[in-house]
């Protein structure tokens, strides 16, 4: 055998030595993505307001708000209490 052969002895040692990599790699990644996500992100620039952004001819079939519009929400909530 010659070449690329390897015994079942090293390749037991390299299934080892990748598992404590895969091991200690885990909990690294995690506790970055952790320390990444809790930290607010600054935006640079403001979201210009182009006249075509926004535009719509009928209600949504749930309502006049955009689904994620927590603020048009919360004034159509008060509108309601109102209203009653």
């Amino acid at each position: 055998m010659s070449g690329g052969a390897v015994s079942h002895e090293e390749e037991v040692k390299q299934m080892g030595f990748w598992k404590n990599v895969t091991f200690a790699a885990i909990p690294l990644c995690i506790g970055v993505a952790i320390w990444d996500l809790s930290h607010a992100h600054a935006h640079d620039h403001e979201q210009i307001q182009y006249p075509y952004m926004h535009i719509r001819s009928k209600d949504f079939p749930w309502g006049p708000c955009s689904l994620f519009d927590t603020h048009c929400w919360e004034e159509q909530k008060e509108g309601h209490g109102e209203e009653e």
